[in-house]
């Protein structure tokens, strides 16, 4: 899947970027309309606070564009992002390793920590996905009710049908919904950034804020009990953010990296602008509506409609992100398998999970009417976004170190970047620990519901696989060449994922010394390309002296296809129509007590629960056939 990459370098750039405003920088683009204000809510509004506070913001978009668009978009894995992708590296760059003999206790604890990182920021990233649309959606209604109160009895039905509309266009894939979103969000960051140089040119001394020595002097001369309170308001800044990172694989490299470059200024223009109107009047309510009604009620209004649109809008960049953490997850055996539809045939990246989605939206609806307003969700927000930032830089700081293993001063050239970033880090994320008691039990409950989930299936699929017959292709072929199987009429189908396995229920079937006198495996393999199906088959043996063929099926098909017609493909391949297919079919049993078991014991649930992907292969019913039989899980295997 290398030529993932080729295919999104091939789009232009300007198109990716113009696509990623609308649906990346919606979250971080609507930072303007609370932070100033919460902070000069905590803190007086002199020359000294608002200079200090700009200069911090600054520094948090210098760290999150070091972070995010310079470092992290370097390390994807075959064009995507997320510390999923940066898992599969580690574990990638340790094999290689260990194939080469260098491996050892040092490359095994790197490989270890990002495990148990990874899980948690992924459940952590998730969470952030329940609660980035329902505050979103919610604070724009509750922007309106400033203007006008009677509006408030509307605020939670409005969110409701939102955020249920919302959800409901994700099919139509990134493309179509960037294509949709992205003139807002270019017409938003431009007035903006207009906005703010409107009031900056009255104050022109307060670019001096760019400066960190002002961000310095504030932390040295406050108290730390105000200062660990402005960090956490300050966060509020760059949260979405991080997924710049995550959303690689929509947008590319380039195209997100152009993008943040006109958002960003288009945002410290806006802040500093704010600050500039701060030091002016001292006014500090609503304090980018304020800006916006010094130019007049018109731009007031207009800046509330917009304000609004780019507000539910902010929403995108998490839903997006949602699905390709759960893609990479299902890739490394952390989550069910689902089906995955890519959604662009010029982007390869660009997919939509149905179920990733839905289950969004009950938990999104179900948040909604739980907190009932943006205030009581304000402190669930940031934790898990705090949390994810630390466990990413763990992450990419192990990645370089194990690609830089036989040459450490390679890495030692990232070590100053990485102490900036942790420093970062633990502060906002320490400020953020205060929030536990009034709301950020919340974040911190669905992490670990999530994080349960990930290792119940991480473990319980693994003992699994341990628990089914394995048996290489050509070892079977020779194991029963010269072998009695009695040879039924007609031919058997298995539908092998693993192109170099024989499926455990023809294993099973063979013990039972009955086959087909056609056995036939088949494997479908995605390719890089978007549409187009190609197929072919190999003899791969004769079994009990030339009664029982065996043959190889193997289907290539575009990424964009979901589904595949086997039984045609069978037909144009001159099969008999005479055909049975076999899936496996394992009854998950736990026999351990309860308590010692309870991951395990979750994982036969979602085990009978989750759908199988069978559907998509377009089968008749009535000539589906399951082998299969009791598989007890058991931990001390």
């Amino acid at each position: 899947m290398k030529d993932r990459i080729s295919v999104a370098g091939k789009a232009p750039v300007f198109l990716m970027a113009y696509m990623a405003m609308g649906g990346i920088l919606g979250d971080i683009g609507t930072s303007p309309l609370y932070v100033m204000s919460i902070v000069f809510g905590e803190i007086k509004p002199s020359r000294e606070n608002v200079m200090g506070v700009l200069s911090l913001i600054t520094l948090s978009f210098l760290f999150l564009t070091l972070k995010y668009a310079y470092l992290a978009l370097r390390l994807d894995n075959e064009g995507e992002g997320g510390t999923f992708a940066l898992l599969t590296l580690i574990k990638r760059q340790a094999k290689a390793l260990k194939e080469g003999g260098l491996a050892n206790g040092k490359v095994l604890f790197i490989v270890g920590m990002a495990t148990v990182s990874s899980l948690l920021c992924g459940a952590l990233l998730l969470s952030d996905g329940i609660i980035t649309p329902s505050i979103s959606v919610l604070s724009a209604f509750e922007g309106i009710q400033v203007v006008y109160p009677r509006f408030h009895p509307w605020v939670v039905p409005l969110t409701v049908v939102v955020l249920v509309a919302l959800f409901s266009i994700q099919r139509k894939g990134t493309e179509k919904i960037a294509r949709l979103f992205s003139p807002v969000m270019v017409l938003w960051f431009s007035a903006i950034a207009v906005l703010g140089w409107l009031n900056i040119v009255k104050v022109p001394w307060v670019l001096e804020a760019l400066n960190p020595k002002y961000a310095l002097l504030f932390l040295i001369h406050k108290p730390v009990a105000i200062t660990f309170v402005v960090m956490g308001i300050v966060f509020l800044c760059i949260t979405g953010g991080e997924a710049m990172y995550a959303d690689m694989s929509h947008y590319s490299r380039s195209g997100i990296r152009l993008a943040w470059g006109i958002a960003a200024f288009s945002l410290l223009s806006n802040y500093f602008g704010q600050g500039a109107y701060l030091i002016m009047t001292k006014h500090h309510k609503n304090l980018f509506f304020a800006l916006s009604y010094g130019q007049g009620e018109a731009v007031y209004f207009a800046m509330l409609i917009l304000a609004t649109l780019a507000a539910i809008i902010a929403s995108q960049a998490i839903i997006t992100g949602s699905y390709t953490t759960y893609k990479l997850a299902m890739e490394l055996h952390y989550l069910p398998r689902v089906e995955i539809k890519s959604t662009s045939p010029r982007y390869p990246g660009q997919i939509y999970i149905a179920p990733v989605n839905w289950l969004m939206m009950v938990a999104c609806l179900f948040t909604v009417l739980f907190f009932k307003s943006s205030a009581a969700l304000g402190a669930a927000y940031g934790l898990a976004v705090t949390g994810a930032f630390v466990g990413n830089t763990l992450n990419m700081a192990g990645c370089l170190y194990l690609r830089n293993y036989q040459e450490p001063l390679g890495f030692l050239k990232y070590v100053p970047l990485f102490i900036l970033f942790l420093f970062f880090d633990l502060a906002f994320f320490g400020s953020n620990l205060g929030k536990i008691p009034t709301g950020g039990w919340f974040p911190l409950l669905v992490c670990t519901f999530l994080a349960a989930t990930m290792v119940s299936w991480y473990r319980g699929s693994h003992l699994l696989y341990r628990s089914l017959p394995k048996e290489g292709r050509k070892e079977f072929v020779e194991r029963l060449k010269d072998l009695s199987v009695a040879a039924l009429p007609g031919s058997s189908v298995y539908m092998a994922r693993d192109p170099e396995r024989v499926p455990p229920s023809l294993i099973m079937e063979a013990q039972e010394g009955v086959l087909r006198e056609q056995v036939v495996l088949v494997t479908i393999i995605t390719q890089s390309h978007p549409w187009g199906v190609t197929y072919d088959k190999r003899l791969l043996g004769r079994l009990a002296d030339g009664k029982v063929e065996v043959y190889e099926v193997l289907i290539e098909k575009g990424y964009m296809r979901s589904f595949v017609h086997v039984p045609h493909v069978l037909d144009s391949l001159d099969f008999p129509d005479r055909r049975r297919y076999v899936f496996g079919d394992w009854q998950v049993s736990v026999p351990m007590p309860p308590k010692k078991n309870l991951l395990l014991r979750y994982f036969a649930f979602l085990y009978r629960v989750v759908p199988p992907m069978r559907a998509r292969f377009l089968i008749p019913r009535e000539e589906v056939v399951y082998i299969g039989g009791d598989v007890e899980l058991d931990l001390r295997k």
